[in-house]
């Protein structure tokens, strides 16, 4: 049953049809073809796979980066950034890293921030004399930070394939998601000095900062209500999202006053289109699991990696280097509801730390968006920046190495993942 279900896989991949639809009909033709347990067990199972409490986040998150992408906070975020950093060497990119990272902790999802800060800064970096290949990496690499800052989905469908706390892994998602920022800063720092341009200003200035600072400061605190909510447990991350959606509205309508009721109505298109994907993946993905489960393929997965070493340290290395590989084929909330199920027992069982774990995990399904084929956040960014593939590519090895570069340390020193949730949530 696993077999044909894998070959059937592969079979509708190729041929183009979507994933989640890829997954869903070959976990059915399984089930049919290859085992005596009814037909309705499928449905069953995609009911469970999306009748989940904690998933409910994911779109409420989801709804929330919409309405304040639509309320045009985006504009108000990189003027702050802009009077923050803009006056060093490159400022004009440490705008672009600094705006992602902000607006990361409003949507939780790398696509809408590049959206909303992409679409801006291409022109003021074009201008300043950056070359469009880089420009594209850039914004492809400092977009990523949307799933590892929190709030991110990709941690909420992780905690809700695993039960591990949500809450914890959006703040153990914080120490790493700086930590590439601030590496993504310094790639930035040696290009303008390579290429001689972006060029230091005379002077910080305190009152532009100010003034920046209080125009923009409804949307700054955002991220402050979100995580603080989560870590005091006024609220769950659940009830976070639907906090964030509501804040949104109430930024939009009367502090800003930058959205009308007309405006709601491609707001909630964009959302209910995202939002639909992730929960049918979830759904669908949960006959695969009754699969896995049926097959006893946790066992023999165990005994292929315990073959290879038992030392816990090598067999995370194993699983992340997979999810890697998958990840450059699969969209990455799709690899993830297919692997997780099967990953994380084993994993526990030898004694890994699940917070650290699932930060890694979150941040492994990233690369596989900065990476061709699949490469959402690639060929989302070119397309921003109209440069070509090629000449995008030798930039976005340095990209991808920053944040693989996070990963090992993260292995050699986990404090920088565990430390915060450990300070602030026990």
């Amino acid at each position: 049953m696993l077999v044909f279900a894998a070959v059937s896989l592969l079979l509708f991949l190729v041929i183009g049809v979507p994933v989640s639809f890829a997954i869903g009909l070959s976990g059915v033709l399984a089930l049919m073809f290859c085992s005596d347990v009814p037909i309705l067990m499928a449905v069953q199972q995609m009911v469970r796979g999306m009748n989940s409490f904690p998933m409910m986040a994911g779109p409420f998150f989801i709804l929330a980066g919409e309405i304040l992408g639509g309320a045009r906070l985006s504009e108000r975020i990189i003027n702050f950034a802009r009077s923050l950093v803009s006056w060093a060497r490159g400022g004009l990119g440490y705008v672009c890293v600094v705006a992602n990272m902000i607006f990361a902790g409003i949507s939780g999802s790398g696509a809408a921030t590049m959206s909303a800060i992409g679409s801006l800064t291409v022109p003021e970096l074009d201008k300043a004399g950056y070359e469009r290949p880089f420009v594209a990496a850039l914004i492809a690499g400092s977009g990523s930070l949307g799933p590892i800052i929190p709030p991110s989905v990709n941690m909420i469908v992780y905690g809700s394939l695993t039960g591990y706390s949500i809450g914890k892994l959006f703040i153990g998602g914080l120490g790493p998601g700086i930590l590439i920022g601030l590496f993504l800063m310094v790639f930035c720092y040696f290009y303008a000095r390579k290429k001689n341009i972006d060029p230091p200003a005379a002077r910080f200035d305190w009152r532009a900062l100010w003034k920046s600072f209080k125009d923009a400061f409804f949307a700054l605190v955002t991220p402050l209500i979100i995580i603080g909510g989560v870590i005091t447990g006024i609220f769950t991350a659940t009830e976070a999202g639907i906090i964030a959606c509501l804040y949104g509205l109430i930024c939009g309508f009367f502090f800003y006053k930058t959205l009308t009721i007309k405006d709601m109505v491609p707001i909630f298109r964009r959302a209910i289109s995202s939002s639909a994907m992730l929960i049918v993946l979830m759904g669908i993905a949960n006959i695969y699991s009754y699969i896995f489960a049926k097959e006893a393929v946790g066992d023999s997965i165990k005994e292929f990696l315990l073959g290879v070493s038992s030392d816990p340290t090598v067999i995370v290395l194993l699983v992340i280097g997979i999810m890697l590989v998958i990840g450059c084929f699969m969209e990455t909330v799709a690899a993830m509801v297919v692997i997780l199920p099967v990953i994380y027992p084993i994993v526990m069982s030898l004694g890994v730390d699940p917070l650290v774990f699932g930060v890694l995990f979150s941040i492994s399904t990233v690369v596989g968006g900065l990476t061709p084929p699949v490469g959402l956040y690639l060929f989302l960014s070119m397309n921003m920046t109209k440069a070509p593939f090629k000449s995008v590519i030798r930039y976005m090895y340095p990209v991808v190495g920053i944040v693989l570069l996070v990963m090992i340390l993260i292995l050699i020193f986990p404090a920088i993942a565990t430390f915060m949730p450990d300070l602030l949530m026990g």
